[in-house]
């Protein structure tokens, strides 16, 4: 067999059923090993939406996907992708073209040696568990089981195989591997996280203001079950990051929603006022903690779970108790202890907490002769509460309302966006996969003006694929979230403000995808429900206020306990 034959036996021998692409001449070959192997292709209208597509999935099954692109340009539009899998921990495997080995820079001081080469690994290596670059065939057996297993080894992460051209064309036979690089999770010794969980079992079972804080490694660990076990026992009020929302089941009562940035300002008080939390698979970053890192927790005392032993090693927050291990593991074992501890009175920090939520609700002003985004979401969240549910977003204002409006129950009703990178144009392709996924269930594709014009073009993925996503654009002539950080600082919002866009409904029908426009309030009940109901792809462009803003915020040099505007 040749390299490409052996990378077509390795994708089907995992049970993919398919990849997705951007084609390209570097990757040719393995696309007819694929073909002949049964392996469905899936070509989208550009990297990004191969690879975000791929991800949804991922993120959905917790096991690695294949995106295939080829070398150049393939490779550094994919970078985005790769960077997104990277920062929020999902399982990838990206394969890139490259020309053939000797055509590699080697060394030599050009700037290109070859038609639509870069230096893949130099790129890569920032934003990927490992690279590798097999310059044989003979290569190939071995870096593909190891790539495949470093994706779901310790923290999970994307790994990039770089295949020269003539590596994908040559018979292969024995030969050494060298790997080019690979970052390695190493969880703690057995016995310490063992004594550490017992300590934490103690803390929770003293603790008078416990707050659990979730990411979405918990999802990633698949310790959901736990978890809520453990804080419906001890009724322990639960915050989210926003790629933790639906731990809790949004309309628990023990569910406050998530923190930071664009959070809920009650669920930031109850985080910074608390005398303990208990922070599981979350990153505990900038957009979360705020600024002040230092001043995260007024008095109280911070457990940490995570598997990343770098992500303790250098936390922002100061830790009382670090916990490097599996989450499911730490918590199954919690649990068991804290069922034989007597159970706390915490209805004098349940009461402070109702006290905040009508302090600090979420309101959404309504003026008759505009629609605001929020009454979007809640209306299409009214209107499917009774169906599994798949919410993709971009990122932007609309993401945080999203976030804020909708109701989350994992793994029923899934939030998909991007977290620490923050792409722009995540929106309809992960909406693609995530239908292919889950065919039967329900995919919302909310998404900002800005954001959608990003991948657009994956509109004739969707009729190609024949994908039945209710797509809701939000269009408020903004590219909203800079607009109002700009407004703050400076007064004005130059590139942001006053974008003019085209007609998002004869866009859509273009393409063939029945749409809607949505103008008047009195609207909204009978258009959502329409568009649920259809039996197709849908658009239904929202023209929705365009001076909304996304408040509270938690802006530099604020406290959690003091978001602006209050």
């Amino acid at each position: 067999m040749n390299g490409a034959d052996l990378v077509a036996n390795w994708i089907n021998e995992q049970g993919l059923k398919k990849i997705f692409t951007f084609p390209g001449g570097t990757i040719a070959p393995i696309y007819d090993a694929l073909v002949r192997k049964g392996v469905e292709i899936i070509c989208t209208r550009h990297e990004q939406g191969a690879g975000y597509a791929a991800l949804a999935i991922a993120r959905l099954t917790r096991k690695p996907q294949v995106v295939m692109v080829t070398s150049g340009p393939g490779v550094t539009n994919l970078i985005t992708v790769v960077a997104d899998a990277f920062f929020d921990s999902t399982p990838l495997i990206a394969i890139t073209g490259q020309v053939g080995t000797g055509d590699l820079l080697s060394g030599r001081k050009v700037r290109q040696t070859g038609f639509q080469q870069v230096d893949t690994v130099a790129l890569m290596k920032p934003v990927a568990k490992a690279v590798f670059q097999p310059r044989s065939a003979s290569e190939l057996p071995a870096i593909l089981l190891e790539a495949f297993a470093l994706t779901t080894d310790g923290r999970f992460g994307p790994v990039v195989i770089d295949l020269p051209m003539n590596v994908q064309n040559e018979i292969a036979s024995e030969e050494t591997i060298t790997r080019i690089n690979q970052q390695q999770n190493n969880s703690g010794d057995k016995a310490d996280v063992e004594q550490k969980i017992k300590q934490a079992a103690d803390l929770i079972a003293s603790a008078k203001r416990p707050v659990f804080f979730t990411g979405q490694g918990l999802f990633l660990a698949d310790a959901v079950e736990s978890f809520r076990q453990i804080a419906e026992l001890r009724s322990i009020p639960v915050v989210n990051s926003i790629l933790g929302l639906g731990s809790m089941p949004t309309d628990n009562e023990l569910a406050l929603g998530f923190i930071g940035h664009t959070g809920n300002q009650y669920a930031a008080l109850a985080v910074n006022q608390a005398d303990l939390v208990i922070a599981v698979g979350v990153r505990l970053d900038v957009r979360q903690t705020g600024s002040l890192p230092e001043k995260f927790l007024q008095n109280g005392t911070l457990i940490r779970i995570d598997v990343d032993n770098t992500e303790i090693e250098y936390s922002r927050v100061a830790m009382d108790l670090a916990i490097c291990s599996d989450a499911k593991d730490v918590l199954d074992k919690l649990l068991n202890i804290l069922k034989e501890k007597p159970i706390s009175d915490l209805q004098a920090w349940h009461n402070q907490i109702r006290e905040w939520k009508v302090k600090f609700p979420l309101e959404v002003e309504s003026h008759e002769d505009v629609i605001k985004p929020q009454q979007i979401i809640t209306a299409v969240d009214r209107l499917s509460a009774s169906k599994a549910a798949l919410v993709c977003t971009g990122v932007g204002s609309h993401q945080q309302w999203a976030a804020r409006h909708f109701t989350y129950d994992y793994p029923s009703r899934v939030l998909l966006t991007s977290g620490g990178h923050g792409a722009m144009g995540y929106d309809l392709p992960s909406a693609i996969g995530a239908q292919l996924e889950r065919p039967n269930d329900l995919v919302i594709c909310f998404v900002g003006d800005g954001s959608f014009q990003i991948n657009i073009q994956e509109l004739q993925t969707i009729i190609d694929l024949h994908t039945p996503i209710k797509i809701f654009v939000l269009d408020n002539q903004r590219l909203a979230m800079v607009s109002q950080f700009q407004n703050h600082n400076w007064g004005a919002d130059p590139t942001t403000g006053n974008k003019s866009n085209p007609d998002f409904a004869k866009v859509a029908e273009a393409y063939g995808i029945k749409a809607w426009t949505l103008r008047k309030q009195e609207e909204i009940d009978d258009v959502v429900r329409a568009a649920l109901a259809y039996e197709g792809p849908v658009l239904v462009h929202c023209v929705i206020a365009s001076e909304e803003n996304v408040v509270p915020m938690l802006l530099a040099g604020q406290t959690l306990d003091k978001m602006w505007p209050y």
